[in-house]
């Protein structure tokens, strides 16, 4: 029931009408998503003094970060009250409710990241202003998002999985290359477009001969010394199901 229109070139897509959340829960391992993030990203967190995340939910990836990289000043902008409890323990993050608060206090921040939530904001151009008013002189933005090159679309193109994939909470779905377009439209630079590949061989072998979501712990357990290689494989030919791109302000 939810329209899908996808442009000539194959590189974004727009959901209409779009209705609430479906509540859907990951299965992979929290820690797994938040390490494999960190491999991918944690470079450019050592080249900055402040950090802050929207979307920081229970506040799991910036207390792994500190970890790596305890100089940090670290914030956050994040409504949910349901994981503010979590994120109150966490006694040297600095907290916002929303954009207004952050920009009310005066802070800048050397980078501002945001991680499968850029997917969900139905006014990007807006989005991204208020993004470039909390962002330092020279400081970037380090976005995750799903892509539309997903290995199970893209490739093995899976029907079952694109009913599942295209879901109403996602407005827009990007590629690398709109994904560079709607940053570059707002005053950002991309500096580097990192495909991403987030689920390995056991969801693939779940998909494809069940077609339905979940994981398989006797694939997960077979597949574990190799999976890396199917991994690091799809991501060298740019066939990922998520792409994190690094981007600068224009001055």
């Amino acid at each position: 029931d939810v329209d899908v229109m996808i442009n000539a070139s194959g590189d974004f897509a727009f959901l209409h009408p779009r209705a609430q959340r479906l509540g859907l829960k990951a299965y992979k391992s929290k820690n797994d998503v938040i390490e494999r993030r960190l491999e991918k990203v944690g470079g450019y967190l050592a080249e900055v003094k402040s950090f802050l995340e929207i979307g920081a939910s229970d506040g799991s990836f910036l207390e792994a970060a500190r970890a790596l990289h305890s100089g940090l000043e670290f914030a956050c902008i994040e409504p949910d009250q349901a994981t503010r409890p979590q994120r109150d323990a966490l006694g040297w993050l600095r907290q916002f409710d929303d954009f207004a608060a952050a920009i009310e206090s005066g802070l800048q921040f050397d980078a501002i990241g945001f991680f499968h939530v850029f997917e969900h904001i139905e006014m990007p151009s807006g989005f991204l202003t208020e993004c470039a008013a909390l962002l330092a002189p020279g400081g970037r933005l380090i976005i995750e998002a799903p892509a539309l090159t997903d290995p199970l679309l893209s490739l093995y193109k899976v029907a079952a999985y694109q009913e599942f994939y295209f879901q109403r909470q996602h407005p827009y779905v990007y590629s690398g290359a709109s994904l560079a377009r709607v940053l570059e439209q707002n005053g950002f630079e991309i500096q580097e477009l990192i495909p991403y590949q987030r689920y390995g061989r056991e969801n693939h072998l779940t998909w494809l001969p069940e077609g339905k979501p979940g994981g398989s712990e006797d694939f997960r357990s077979l597949f574990t010394q190799i999976d890396e290689g199917y991994l690091s494989a799809l991501e060298s030919a740019g066939t990922t199901d998520t792409i994190i791109a690094i981007a600068e302000a224009r001055t």
